[in-house]
């Protein structure tokens, strides 16, 4: 099993993470032609676009999987009245996001409101649809090959667009919102094909209100959940827009956000590759099913470990390579915490499918919420007397919050009784990033030396598990 998970995360993974690839391998062409205020400007409207787009499905992906894991031969039916409530909520929706990103947009994009607001609304409101339909389709499916492929060439046209709009046309942080606004458009004549043609996932639009109470029942419980989830991302750039914080800065911190967010990105990635493995697991309901999830999530964890703290430990000389700009650089120290904080995505994979499965997904927001809440309390207190890179450091701790404080519900527990120790992965996880946030700033031989003990302890690990995570892939 485990064998499997990993063949499909690299193919979510590492296929779907070429176009960020090309775009970090982008950044030496177009940082020259880019300012902190052009980053400022980015990260606030990005704020808003990850904080909102959370809620542009009403949560219906849920009700969408539950169909297809215990109703396989009658799942069509499902997605096909949850595709036309969707399709009727993204036109109110949309209508919402424009208003909030007009108003939303710093005052330093002025010239730009409408348009940023339009770029961004409009395919809300015409494609989300398909693509959440398609996109869940392949997930759920264990076909990744066919959306990693998607995902490659949309994101190529998004990085291609990028460097011709601000590197040749010199159009600044609107080379973003044009590269966003055209792979979004490819990527939906992929999801229509797929969801219109293919599946013949033509929305029903006469329901009855009893089946709009029962879909709703189960998708707006996790809104709270969902929503926080995206706000613990994005809620210290939008705390630190409120509070005034000179929009370079918070290009500097978005900047620094950005290379936590690639990895981020990959670990949703194995997450969407892992999450069928977990139901499967969960739905054998015995002990030794749980124990292979518990051992499929420590494998995670050591994995996310170790390469969290190697490129942390060389970020200063990735900023150094990729900025073309020595202001820019200066952001390397908030890129580490900031990337260490991903580590509590395998904990939080496996108590939200436990959740899921058992349908107590009303629990999800105790995790995320407190978190949030927790965030943007402390960043509040913190930045005026440490500056903005204090958000860096209140944000690590949300995140790991939110990884490992699900373990403690009782729901969670009720359901699985093997132990996860996650006060130990909790410790291990805040000295790893102790000694990548000090051990940045070392000399290459010592990083060299370093980097090398521990690709020789992860060999002699693997050497003397190879057993056990055999067993783990047959499973």
């Amino acid at each position: 099993m485990l064998r499997k998970l990993l063949s499909h995360a690299a193919i979510y993974g590492l296929a779907a993470q070429l176009p960020r690839v090309a775009g970090v391998l982008a950044l030496p062409v177009i940082t020259p032609y880019l300012t902190t205020t052009d980053y400022g400007v980015a990260g606030v409207v990005t704020a808003y676009v990850t904080a909102m787009s959370v809620v542009q499905s009403l949560g219906l992906s849920v009700v969408m999987v539950n169909a297809f894991v215990k109703h396989p031969t009658r799942y069509k039916w499902v997605w096909r009245q949850v595709g036309g409530l969707m399709s009727i909520w993204t036109l109110v929706f949309g209508l919402i996001y424009f208003i909030v990103l007009y108003f939303a947009t710093p005052q330093e994009a002025d010239e730009h409101r409408l348009q940023i607001a339009l770029l961004f609304s409009v395919p809300t409101m015409l494609f989300t649809t398909a693509e959440v339909q398609s996109n869940l389709y392949y997930q759920l499916a264990q076909k990744p090959l066919v959306f990693a492929l998607r995902s490659v060439l949309v994101g190529m046209v998004a990085v291609g667009v990028n460097i011709y709009t601000i590197a040749y046309l010199k159009l600044g942080y609107m080379g973003w919102f044009y590269g966003n606004f055209f792979a979004v458009s490819l990527a939906f004549i992929f999801s229509a094909y797929t969801a219109y043609y293919s599946l013949q996932l033509w929305p029903i639009f006469k329901f009855k209100w009893k089946q709009v109470k029962t879909i709703l029942a189960v998708s707006l419980p996790v809104l709270p959940h969902y929503f926080a989830s995206g706000m613990l991302v994005t809620s210290d750039r939008l705390v630190l827009s409120r509070m005034n914080v000179p929009v370079p800065q918070i290009g500097l911190y978005s900047l620094a956000a950005t290379f936590g967010s690639y990895f981020n990105q990959l670990s949703v990635a194995i997450s969407e590759a892992a999450n069928p493995f977990y139901l499967q697991l969960l739905s054998k309901r015995n002990e030794k099913s749980k124990l292979t999830a518990r051992d499929l999530t420590f494998a995670l964890g050591v994995v996310f470990l170790i390469a969290t703290f190697t490129a942390s430990l060389w970020m200063k000389e990735v900023f150094q390579i990729l900025l073309r700009n020595q202001q820019l650089q200066k952001a390397y120290p908030i890129a580490i915490i900031l990337l260490m904080g991903y580590n509590f995505r395998p904990f939080y994979i496996v108590v939200n499918n436990f959740l899921l499965y058992y349908e107590k997904t009303n629990k999800l927001w105790r995790i995320s919420a407190v978190a949030v809440a927790g965030n943007i309390t402390l960043t509040v207190l913190l930045v005026p007397f440490f500056g903005y890179k204090a958000a860096a450091f209140t944000t690590f701790a949300a995140l790991l919050y939110m990884g490992f404080g699900g373990m403690w519900l009782k729901e969670f527990s009720n359901h699985n009784p093997i132990p996860y120790y996650p006060l130990r992965w909790l410790l291990v996880h805040v000295l790893f990033t102790g000694f990548a946030y000090f051990g940045a700033d070392l000399s290459l031989s010592l990083k060299s030396a370093i980097t090398g003990i521990i690709f020789l302890v992860s060999g002699m690990l693997y050497l003397k598990y190879k057993n056990n995570l055999h067993q783990l892939s047959l499973r």
